[in-house]
């Protein structure tokens, strides 16, 4: 009976251990997400292992084909001349099966990855607290001395390190895959667009914190689990929606002049094609002030659009506001800087409503 005795409390503390306090809710949230982690962990990994085959196999081809080094803008590959046709050259057919092949495998990857945080928000974040609050689960752990800010710190640490650990794996890859290729051949894909810049980088693991932190500030509001991911979604279409607009104005661009026969001759070739261009053009006028290109673009031909020009004083020499290639990883950190911000607050946000508003079926 002694002996009994003594074994009793001990299965006693091992089941309260594992009920309750922050071990026990870490316990509870590993049990309860279990599948979850697994079936995230085969997917970065299916990518990840993509990834690393099609960046060997595009280096391997450049190599075998004597391409490696070689940009397109350059007038030469190690001395010999790169024709504009296929079938003139090795070198040139080499090149034209790097566009054809590479060129939309990466950016197909780049949209998967961009999907990836909208996934997580929409299909972790959002259901993270909304179905323990629809279901009522909840109670449960709060009954077991454990408070509400403790119970969501636990059912948040630990998708968000998993959410975090498998971007920051993908982006990395990612970004090491099309920069190999843009600094080789494909300076035609624009570094600031949405995909690659969303999908690489730092700013696509910010993207990916700001996206499950907004689900789940979602859910918790709402408190009903397909309302919330279906609000989710439409969030996070906001904010990639909004960094897009917003980016290109996150440093002040450049601006490179045409000849007065509009081109962009005096420009350095590897400037030119390694830039992302498009944030304005337009024309100059005889003062150097500068005409932007769409103050007539509602004239409804080629003629009314130079009497247009004409009339605002603009000459033929044209101008281009641009971002350099290096200020790719100033961009990246600036805009993982505001999402992280943002995720931050969120963070707060979520803390403060489940300890001083919680809804009525968060009532402890």
């Amino acid at each position: 009976m002694t002996a009994l005795s003594r074994d009793v409390p001990r299965d006693r503390a091992r089941r309260t251990t594992r009920t309750g306090g922050a071990n026990g809710v870490t316990w509870l949230v590993r049990r309860q997400y279990r599948t979850m982690f697994c079936t995230g962990a085969a997917l970065v990994v299916a990518i990840a292992g993509y990834i690393v085959w099609q960046r060997f196999a595009m280096t391997g081809y450049l190599r075998d084909h004597g391409i490696a080094g070689c940009a397109d803008w350059k007038a030469t590959c190690h001395g010999e001349p790169i024709p504009d046709g296929r079938g003139e050259s090795p070198v040139g057919d080499a090149f034209f099966h790097i566009s054809d092949v590479y060129r939309p495998r990466i950016l197909a990857t780049g949209r998967v990855l961009l999907a990836l945080p909208a996934l997580f928000g929409v299909f972790v974040g959002a259901p993270l607290v909304a179905r323990e609050l629809e279901n009522g689960t909840h109670k449960l752990v709060w009954t077991q001395s454990v408070s509400r800010t403790r119970w969501l710190t636990a059912q948040l640490a630990l998708p968000l390190a998993a959410v975090l650990t498998g971007s920051a794996l993908l982006s990395a890859l990612y970004t090491w895959w099309w920069r190999t290729a843009r600094a080789t051949t494909l300076t035609d894909i624009a570094w600031g667009t949405t995909v690659p810049f969303d999908a690489s980088g730092p700013a696509a693991v910010a993207l990916t914190a700001l996206s499950f932190l907004l689900g789940t500030a979602i859910g918790l509001v709402v408190a009903r689990t397909l309302p919330a991911m279906v609000v989710t979604f439409g969030a996070i279409a906001g904010v990639v929606y909004g960094l897009a607009a917003l980016r290109p104005h996150l440093m002040p661009t450049r601006t490179m002049v045409s000849d007065a026969d509009g081109h962009f001759g005096r420009t350095p070739q590897h400037v030119f094609y390694t830039s992302w261009r498009g944030m304005a053009d337009g024309y100059l006028t005889r003062t150097g002030e500068k005409v932007p290109g769409d103050l007539c673009s509602g004239a409804d031909s080629s003629s009314a659009m130079h009497r247009c020009f004409a009339r605002l004083g603009a000459t033929g020499r044209g101008y281009v506001e641009y971002h350099p290639a290096s200020h790719f990883w100033p961009l990246q950190w600036i805009q993982a800087g505001i999402c992280l911000a943002a995720a931050a607050a969120l963070t707060v946000f979520c803390l403060w409503w489940i300890r001083r508003r919680p809804s009525g079926r968060a009532t402890a």
